[in-house]
């Protein structure tokens, strides 16, 4: 089967008319009718746009004659179960926990040293780089 005649194929299974046909696609009217009657060639041009209007179609039955003219669509799932991952085993531990009591001893040691403490000066810094200088009791 030559190329025109898989393209009139086309049309026909598409319930489409030449014209139809030519305006879907994006060509002048006159190209299809004289591809259909044999005197032009199809371009690679048009083969493009035949198979980019029409996705569905399989370009090497477009091209060759070769195969189905539609694509077999193969629907896969999002999640196929694959063998392997059925044979794995998982062991689920239960979680280890730890008790964290806190060293109150320590916190009280720090607290003492803190307030057993006295201040000796406090210094401010100003934007402008300058300084103030305090010291408790003088």
């Amino acid at each position: 089967m030559f190329m025109e005649a898989r393209i009139q194929k086309l049309i026909s299974y598409e319930n489409l008319t030449p014209t139809k046909f030519a305006d879907i696609i994006g060509v002048q009217r006159s190209a299809i009718s004289h591809i259909l009657s044999g005197r032009n060639k199809p371009s690679f041009d048009l083969i493009q746009k035949i198979l980019n209007k029409f996705p569905r179609i399989s370009s090497e039955w477009l091209l060759m004659g070769r195969g189905e003219m539609y694509k077999t669509m193969v629907q896969q799932r999002l999640f196929d179960v694959d063998q392997k991952t059925n044979d794995i085993k998982i062991e689920v531990k239960p979680p280890v926990i730890q008790e964290n009591t806190p060293n109150i001893s320590i916190h009280k040691e720090a607290e003492n040293s803190v307030n057993d403490s006295s201040i000796e000066r406090i210094i401010i810094f100003y934007k402008d780089k300058s300084f103030k200088e305090y010291v408790p009791g003088k």
